[in-house]
Formats: C-alpha cells, structure tokens, sequence
C-alpha cells in the first residue's frame, strides 16, 4: 500500500522589517521527523533565501541575512504608520512553481510565527489553493497557539492546531491523521532544510521563568533532552553538509548547566570541529557558572546575547524577576576572563515595554557598556495572554493581531519618536566603539 504525503510549508512574511537573523522554522523539521514513521514528506520554505530561481541575496559570515522582499500596500489598519510595508520571501511565481515541482500530497501542514504576521500566512495559503484547491490543509505554529479563534476565523483551512508543545501536536495529528506516533525523542529532519549556511539547534524547550511579557513559558513546558547526542549531530551536519554555524533556539540554555550544557560542550570539544555558535534567545545571566564560561569560549561561541532586559531594580522585580544587576555584572566578570570581547557579549534591552520609563532604557544601556557589554534594544511587543498584554490595551488597542506588530505598538504607544532616534543613535555609538576596542585589542 502507498504511503500518503505530507507537505511542510513554512509561509511568507508581511511586516515592515524582517530579517533572517537564525530564523530556520525548527518546528516544523522537528514535526516532520515523527511524521515520517507513517507519511513520506515534502518541504518547502517561502523564506527560502538560496532557491536558484530568486534574485541573490548577501550571507554574512554567519549565514545570516536579508530575506527577499517586495513593497506591498499597507493593511488598512496600518494606514497611518509612515513606514513600507513588505512581503518577504519567495515571489509568487517561485513559489508556485515549487509547488508544482512536488507530487500532490494528502495532507498540507501549514506553520505560523508571529501572531502580526497572520497575513503572509493567508497570502501562502491563496497560493497552495491554487495548486492543490482539495487538499486538506492544517495550520499550527505559534499564531494558532496564541490565537486559535482568531485563526479559525480568517484563515480558511481544514483544522488549526492550537497548540506548541509537541506532545500535544502529536496528539492533535493522531487524531487528525488517524495513526499514532512513537514518541521517543527524534532529532529534526535537516535533510529537508536544503540550505545549511547556519543550522538551529534545541537542545530544551520551554522556559523556568513567567516574565510578564513573554508567553513562552505558557506555550510549552520546560524539558531538557540529552545533551552530548548534539554534539554528535553537529558532527554529522559538519561532515554531511559543511556547516560551521550552529544557533541555539533554547529559551533557557543555561539552566542545569551543570548536568546539561557543560557534558554538551566538552564533548564538542573533544571532537575539535572548529564550529562557531550563537545564541540569539539570550541566555539567563543567573545560571551562569566560571566552568561555563570557559568552557563556551573553548566550544566556539562568537556571539553571545545575554537576556538582561534592564538594569532597574523596580522593573526587574515587577516585569522580568530572572536576574538582577549584579548576577549580570558577576556574568560579565565570568565571560570577559574567559577570553570575550565586549564585540560578543550583546546585552537585550527591553524598550516600551507598558509603564518603563524611557529614560530608564538610557540608564540601562550606559551601565551595561560600563560593565563591559554591549547594549541592543529589543523592541517590545504585546504577546495575547500575558500580563503586560493587558496592561497594552490599556494605552492603545492591540486585540486586532496587525496592531501587536513591535513597530505598530511603538508608534501607537504615544513613544517619543526623537527619544527614539537618539536611543537608536546610542546604541549604534556603543556598537561602534566596541568594534573599535576589538580592532586595538586584536581580539
């Protein structure tokens, strides 16, 4: 008997800035790897940023990058935001044409991130209509997590899987696809990624922490797997593929340290691949141990971004109680003797988040250079069920997804626009200075 496909689609993205800062879609070559004991499986991204059909585009060293893009019309809920409105990804003559380049399948998984970015998933599913009009098609992704009505009611697929954490995607599909899977730990099907410049890794999932304006810790619980196994898939993707890149998509990579990364990195050590690793999630300072520290700098890490969202004793106890000032400072310490550069320790910078005071963001970006980081500002935007999401609606309306958009709410927020600039401006001089220190430091 044959066996009946599945078509993984990670959509297109409509925003007003968008980039491939390690932006691999996980989920989906996590799902595809237990998918696979029962259904053959096709692949394909709208983000993907090599497809040969495309204009080129550049890679930095990293394998990161500028997606494909084009100006589109604004939503009309977005009319008075003086910024252009884009559509990146694949064009809709690449991505249709990928679409007639794979055998008809029974089944369409559709993913989604963002819940603003809602309308690229609407224009990817438009196209798959075209091609495959009486497929069934199932959306999941972090959009029809956080917003499962919304999502049942302007995006007109078969069933929505509302759900993040993978045991309870597996079950949805059982159900769904009337099969049962094997629910031992499976690592992603990266064969099907086709582009291996970068490659993520998750090593846990879920967060320790409930911070007020995040919803990670609500989307799934927290579980370590069995660290040296990825040391082991490293080694195969080096050998395999040539990568040398390898983020790490965990929200809490520091946790347990001890029993978790720390085994991870001397074996990775041991076997002398000569990779470069990133941490784009930004790592909880608290958990940070000496050991650690030298042990990440003899791994490979090139880029480490540290989760400090602000040196303010009142916002950290209220908005973010995952560090405070000094376990940032005494992490710090830690790094820099073991060899990095303030150029590779980033430090995120929450900024309008509801009731912070924007001169705070100044005073937290200048004791964070003073303690030997580099500060970057992270954008706020309001996540449905969270604690500040609530707190959002009370200075300007976000229940529309389009308005949770991180530039929407900065300006609907009543935001000090030149405030902005001259925080923007800081940060690039901290930017600038630190690259400046490595330059006479040789390091």
């Amino acid at each position: 008997m044959q066996r009946k496909r599945i078509l993984f689609v990670n959509p297109h993205i409509e925003d007003f800035a968008a980039y491939d800062h390690f932006a691999k879609p996980l989920g989906l070559l996590w799902l595809a790897s237990y998918v696979r004991e029962w259904f053959d499986v096709d692949f394909i991204n709208a983000l993907d940023r090599e497809n040969p059909r495309e204009k080129p585009v550049s890679f930095k060293e990293d394998g990161t990058g500028n997606f494909q893009r084009r100006i589109i019309s604004k939503p009309e809920e977005l009319a008075d935001i003086p910024r252009n409105y884009k559509r990146y990804g694949l064009s809709d003559s690449v991505f249709l044409d990928e679409l007639e380049g794979v055998r008809t399948p029974d089944y369409i998984f559709l993913s989604s991130a963002m819940t603003y970015w809602y309308g690229g998933v609407l224009h990817t599913l438009g196209l798959l209509r075209q091609v495959f009009p009486h497929v069934t098609v199932f959306l999941g992704g972090i959009y029809a997590a956080l917003l499962p009505r919304h999502a049942q009611e302007n995006i007109p697929v078969d069933a929505i899987v509302p759900f993040q954490d993978l045991n309870s995607v597996l079950d949805s599909l059982e159900a769904l696809l009337g099969v049962e899977f094997k629910r031992r730990y499976r690592l992603p099907s990266y064969d099907l990624l086709g582009e291996y410049r970068y490659l993520p890794l998750l090593t846990s999932s879920g967060c320790v922490f409930a911070c007020s304006y995040c919803a990670s810790h609500d989307l799934t619980s927290f579980y370590q797997y069995e660290p040296t196994q990825f040391a082991d898939l490293i080694e195969a993707m080096v050998k395999t593929y040539g990568t040398k890149n390898f983020a790490f998509y965990d929200d809490a990579l520091l946790v347990n340290s001890q029993n978790h990364l720390d085994p991870f990195l001397r074996a990775l050590i041991s076997k002398n691949l000569g990779v470069r690793l990133y941490t784009p999630n930004g790592l909880h300072v608290r958990f940070l141990t000496q050991e650690t520290a030298k042990l990440m700098k003899a791994a490979g890490f090139v880029d480490i971004r540290l989760s400090v969202e602000s040196t303010d004793p009142v916002f950290l106890e209220t908005e973010s109680p995952k560090s405070t000032t000094s376990e940032f400072e005494r992490a710090i310490d830690y790094l820099r003797k073991a060899g990095f550069s303030r150029q590779c320790l980033k430090a995120y910078l929450l900024l309008n988040v509801p009731c912070q005071a924007p001169s705070g963001v100044e005073a937290s970006m200048m004791e964070v250079y003073k303690m030997g980081a580099q500060p970057m500002l992270a954008f706020y935007s309001p996540i449905p069920g969270t604690p500040d999401f609530e707190h959002a609606k009370a200075i300007t309306s976000v229940d529309e997804p389009l308005l949770q958009n991180n530039t929407v709410y900065l300006y609907r927020s009543g935001f000090d626009m030149d405030y902005y600039q001259h925080l923007k401006e800081l940060e690039l001089s901290f930017r600038t200075e630190a690259e400046n220190d490595k330059a006479e430091n040789g390091r």
